[in-house]
C-alpha cells in the first residue's frame, strides 16, 4: 500500500452524484478532487497528476469519451487510469467506444459503494505496477547509456595506446598492421559513440554511420597516400546494434582492402559502397572498386577451401554472424556482395 493517499479525480456535472461518489472514496481512504466539466477535468489532470480519473460520459461542455481520449493521447496524462461511468450511455456500443478511447474500465450507474471501491483499488494497483515498470525501464535506459559511455571511453583509451605504440615502428609492414588495428577499433568505438547519442540504444541508423565511417577511412589513406574517390549509396536502414557492429567491421575490412589494393596504375581509383534493401526482408551490402582484382576474401570464393589472412577470416566470421551470404565478382575490378536477412528491430520506448 502507498504511504500517502492516492489521488482520484471525480468528474461529474451532477452535484449530488459527484458528492455521493466523493464521499464513498473519501471513506475508503483516498484523496478526492472534483471537476464538473471536461475542460476542468483536463486542466486538473495535468496540474494535480491524479492516479485515477472517474469520468462521467455526459458532461456539459464535451463528451466524456472525448475527455478520455485526450487524457490518453497526452504524454503528460497518458499513464492516468480512467474509469468511465454512465447512467444513460450503457449500451454495448457505448461501453466499447469508451474502452476504444482508452478507458481502463467501465461501470454503470448507480454503483454499489463496495463495487466502486473495489474497481478503484484494482485500477490503482495496475497504476502502481505500470509506474514501477516505467521506473525500471528508465533505469535500464540509464544503465545502457552508462555502459555505452564507459565502453566508448575504454575504446578511446585503447586507440590512444595503439597510436602511441604504432608511432614507434619504422617498418612499413608493422605500421600498416597497427593502422589496420586502429581502424578496426575505431569502427567499434564509433558505433558506441552513436549509441551514446542516439535515442534508441538497441539499434543503429546505418546511413549516417557508414557514410561517416567511409569518410574516416578515406582520410586515413591506409597503405596508400594517393587520393581515392570513395562513393557511398546507403539507404536509411536501422539494424539491431549487434548486426550494425558486424556490418561496420565488414565495411571497414573491405574498404581498407580496396584503398590498399583496389587502385589501377592507369586510372584513378573509384570505390563504391552501397547498402540497400532488396527483395523480401533482406538487405545487400556491396563494396566494389575499379582496381586490378581480388586480394581479400579470395579463398572465400571457392567452397571448401579454408580462408587465409586475418581480414578474410574476420569477414567470413562476420558474414556468418549476419546469417548472410558472400559473393565475389573479380572481373573489371573487385566487388563483394553480402546479402543478409533483416532482423526484427528490438522495441525501445523512450517515453517509458
Amino acid at each position: 500500500m502507498p504511504s500517502t493517499p492516492e489521488i482520484i479525480l471525480n468528474v461529474d456535472d451532477n452535484e449530488p452524484g459527484r458528492y455521493a461518489t466523493t464521499r464513498i472514496l473519501n471513506r475508503a481512504g483516498f484523496k478526492v478532487i472534483e471537476a464538473g466539466t471536461g475542460k476542468d477535468a483536463l486542466r486538473i489532470a495535468r496540474s494535480a497528476a491524479p492516479q485515477l480519473v472517474i469520468l462521467d460520459v455526459n458532461l456539459p461542455d464535451m463528451n466524456g469519451i472525448e475527455v478520455c481520449r485526450q487524457l490518453k493521447t497526452d504524454p503528460q496524462t497518458a499513464s492516468i487510469m480512467v474509469l468511465q461511468v454512465s447512467a444513460t450511455n450503457i449500451a454495448v456500443l457505448d461501453r466499447v467506444s469508451s474502452l476504444q478511447a482508452g478507458a481502463d474500465s467501465f461501470l454503470v450507474e448507480p454503483m454499489e459503494p463496495e463495487e466502486l471501491e473495489a474497481v478503484a483499488r484494482a485500477l490503482l494497483r495496475l497504476h502502481r505496477v505500470e509506474a514501477e515498470l516505467r521506473r525500471s525501464l528508465a533505469e535500464r535506459e540509464l544503465l545502457l547509456r552508462e555502459v555505452n559511455h564507459r565502453v566508448k571511453n575504454s575504446l578511446q583509451l585503447v586507440l590512444s595506446m595503439l597510436s602511441l605504440q604504432g608511432n614507434e615502428f619504422r617498418e612499413a609492414g608493422a605500421k600498416e598492421l597497427f593502422a589496420k588495428a586502429i581502424a578496426r577499433v575505431t569502427a567499434i568505438a564509433s558505433i558506441h559513440e552513436r549509441l551514446y547519442q542516439d535515442q534508441d540504444p538497441l539499434s543503429i541508423e546505418m546511413q549516417t554511420y557508414l557514410t561517416g565511417l567511409c569518410a574516416e577511412l578515406a582520410r586515413a589513406s591506409i597503405g596508400d597516400e594517393r587520393p581515392a574517390d570513395l562513393r557511398t549509396d546507403i539507404e536509411p536502414l536501422r539494424l539491431p546494434t549487434e548486426h550494425g557492429v558486424s556490418l561496420a567491421l565488414i565495411v571497414n575490412e573491405l574498404v581498407m582492402n580496396a584503398l590498399k589494393h583496389g587502385r589501377a596504375t592507369d586510372h584513378s581509383a573509384i570505390i563504391r559502397v552501397s547498402l540497400r534493401q532488396v527483395e523480401g526482408d533482406q538487405a545487400r551490402l556491396t563494396i566494389a572498386d575499379n582496381g586490378p582484382g581480388s586480394t581479400v576474401a579470395g579463398a572465400a570464393k571457392t567452397a571448401g577451401k579454408p580462408a587465409s589472412g586475418l581480414g578474410t577470416r574476420l569477414i567470413s566470421m562476420l558474414v556468418r554472424q549476419l546469417h548472410g551470404e558472400l559473393r565475389i565478382e573479380d572481373a573489371d575490378g573487385y566487388a563483394a556482395h553480402i546479402t543478409f536477412p533483416l532482423q526484427t528491430l528490438p522495441t525501445w520506448d523512450q517515453k517509458s
